[in-house]
């Protein structure tokens, strides 16, 4: 976890705004190689995520987010099995209906917190 930084969210958010969104891939790749190397393990692939979002109209998008959230918070927060259900829940939501930019964002909020514990 040597690798891994602490990054902006006002920063993110900022920049995705301003590309229109094109920013994000950039949050994306990022975060996927910071939760694979947070977890010991390749957990999550860029390319997988993009082709299975293309070929599932969106749906395998949101089971990232779902999924990527709740390992991330089950380091966080190891001993609160409801709240990281129900939390990555809501953040599957959020994705579904668009507001993938809060969920990213909340994701690097954990990122954060895992590299403040290390």
């Amino acid at each position: 976890m040597k690798n891994i930084e602490k990054k902006s969210i006002l920063w993110d958010i900022v920049w995705t705004i301003l590309t229109l969104g094109l920013f994000n891939i950039w949050v994306q790749i990022r975060q996927i190689v910071d939760s694979n190397e947070i977890i010991g393990r390749q957990e999550f692939s860029f390319f997988k995520l993009a082709l299975l979002t293309i070929i599932t109209i969106g749906f395998y998008f949101v089971w990232h987010e779902y999924k990527m959230t709740k390992i991330l918070m089950n380091k966080v927060y190891p001993n609160e099995p409801g709240s990281i259900e129900g939390t990555s829940l809501l953040c599957a939501a959020l994705a579904f209906f668009g507001l993938w930019f809060l969920v990213d964002s909340y994701q690097q909020h954990l990122i954060n917190k895992i590299i403040d514990k290390s």
